[in-house]
């Protein structure tokens, strides 16, 4: 599907929405957002302007994409088209353009870091513009979200001591038969969790068998973890990303759901790249240079979407300590075992 940048109206509508929800976890005024920093370079701008419009593939939801384009173009003036679509199809897609000759969309803002490998070692992918400061890039990626995994909890009904605060702390009693998870079946990418538990030796195997004596719901959705702890059917559930939570506070205000970070912390990053064969270069190296701006990642962050490497801007997601991230389990390091994951949650979880 692509969406054109024109409108404007509803987006601005849902992103005030989400913001103001976001300052749950991100405490910052909204009027920061208007003296955000974004690219001022005269001559850039000036030659993207005179292309004229930018296109780009995204796997990010199509609200932060969306807000990408129409905040670009309102800083800029530059027609945005997009098109979103989830990371397999994506690499599919772009590899068959690859094949064709060359990469339609101009810009790639994708989940998938080892195609974009593959694509810089085929010359596929332009150097990011050297001027740019942002945390972790390299020379033609940079991470321009982060969603971290965690638990939601019912914060009616799970309160004090028995919020908590290690993987442990889901053997207590009291979550017996009111536990629930999304099955590892959702995707590699969705099983960093289990797996990071899996072959940590403080939890392990064991762990997970101790989990199953709770008698956790498995669902298949993952927006339904966090509908069924606002319900209170579950007390507490994951692997949890955080915007499902501002989901469901955007349709029901004062809903009884927040989420925790763990002594495990798994992370699900997407990153910007710049096609090489770009129809639109300098408009392509204006918005890579806006996305890793802190106007961009608020654009494509904010309204409780997910946090930023550049750390608590206003309406994104307060980042975890990185200390208890576990940055190495990634979906390529899952997906060898992935068939052996599965089959240990179905002998475990019936």
């Amino acid at each position: 599907m692509t969406h054109s940048s024109t409108r404007r109206t509803l987006l601005s509508a849902t992103a005030l929405t989400f913001s103001a929800l976001a300052f749950l976890h991100a405490g910052t005024p909204l009027a920061a957002e208007a003296k955000l920093a974004m690219p001022t370079d005269a001559k850039l701008i000036a030659a993207a302007k005179a292309e004229g419009k930018l296109s780009f593939y995204g796997t990010s939801s199509v609200v932060a994409l969306r807000s990408d384009a129409e905040s670009f173009e309102k800083a800029y003036g530059i027609p945005v088209s997009f098109t979103q679509i989830t990371s397999g199809p994506l690499t599919s897609r772009v590899d068959q353009e690859i094949r064709a000759g060359k990469i339609s969309a101009d810009v790639l803002i994708t989940a998938d870091r080892y195609a974009l490998y593959r694509w810089i070692a085929d010359s596929q992918i332009a150097p990011l513009p050297a001027d740019i400061k942002f945390p972790d890039r390299t020379e033609h990626i940079a991470q321009v979200q982060a969603v971290y995994q965690g638990v939601f909890f019912n914060k009616s009904l799970v309160t004090g001591a028995d919020v908590p605060k290690s993987w442990n702390d889901l053997l207590n009693p009291k979550f017996t038969g009111k536990i629930v998870i999304g099955s590892p079946r959702i995707s590699p990418a969705y099983s960093e969790l289990y797996y990071a538990l899996w072959k940590d030796p403080k939890y392990g195997e064991a762990f997970l068998q101790k989990l199953a004596a709770q008698r956790p719901r498995m669902v298949q959705s993952p927006p339904l973890v966090a509908q069924l702890v606002t319900s209170g059917e579950a007390l507490v559930g994951f692997t949890a990303l955080p915007y499902e939570a501002v989901n469901v506070l955007s349709r029901t205000p004062g809903a009884p759901i927040d989420y925790a970070y763990l002594d495990i912390i798994t992370l699900a990053p997407s990153f910007i790249a710049i096609n090489a064969k770009a129809q639109n270069p300098n408009a392509a190296r204006l918005f890579a240079a806006y996305m890793l701006s802190p106007a961009g990642q608020v654009a494509h962050n904010g309204g409780g979407r997910a946090s930023s490497l550049l750390g608590n801007l206003p309406g994104t997601l307060a980042a975890p300590d990185r200390k208890r991230v576990r940055t190495e389990i990634t979906a390529e390091k899952v997906s060898p075992e992935y068939a052996a994951l599965i089959a240990l949650f179905d002998k475990l979880y019936r």
